[in-house]
């Protein structure tokens, strides 16, 4: 046992020289990787309304549509995943969205070709991605965390059936 508790002390000693952080007593535990489910934060945000009394505008709306619409109002900075080109904000309901040709006919019988782009919504948006680094306070034995970036992940469904295939990041956002 005394073997044993003198090398997780040696390894802690270690690790925390390799991965001090420069301006204070913390040292980096891990990343990590976790996910949200969109729906459960909510509550969260109800809970909130004695910190900014111009947040609570705010309440009862789903996580996905208030960074949807902070992405759209240009306060928070949407990056393609797979490009790591920024998302215009005011195309953030538009990107990568179906666009379909369909014949409008009017009163007299006239038909012409409109083109549909479909929006995107925030209920297509049930999870959320975060990475985020855990730190240990050396003087005072707390963890912290610090999130890195966070990811909107949409449904995908099956464009032949409907049917619900699993989930694809949107974008990422940058911390």
């Amino acid at each position: 046992m005394k073997k044993i508790s003198t090398t997780l002390a040696l390894v802690i000693v270690v690790f925390s020289l390799f991965a001090q952080n420069s301006n204070s007593n913390t040292i980096l535990v891990r990343h990590d990787t976790t996910i949200l489910i969109a729906a459960e934060c909510e509550w969260i945000i109800k809970s909130l309304t004695k910190n900014d009394p111009a947040f609570t505008s705010e309440l009862g709306k789903p996580v996905s549509l208030i960074i949807l619409q902070a992405i759209e109002k240009g306060r928070l900075k949407a990056i393609d995943r797979m490009t790591n080109k920024p998302i215009p904000g005011k195309e953030i309901y538009t990107w990568e969205m179906p666009v379909d040709t369909v014949a409008v006919y009017d009163d007299a019988g006239n038909s012409k070709y409109k083109i549909i782009q479909r929006l995107r919504s925030s209920d297509n948006i049930p999870r959320i991605r975060i990475y985020q680094d855990w730190y240990l306070n050396l003087a005072t034995g707390k963890l912290q965390s610090e999130i890195k970036w966070i990811e909107l992940l949409e449904e995908i469904h099956s464009s032949y059936s409907g049917i619900f295939i699993g989930y694809k990041p949107l974008c990422r956002i940058f911390y």
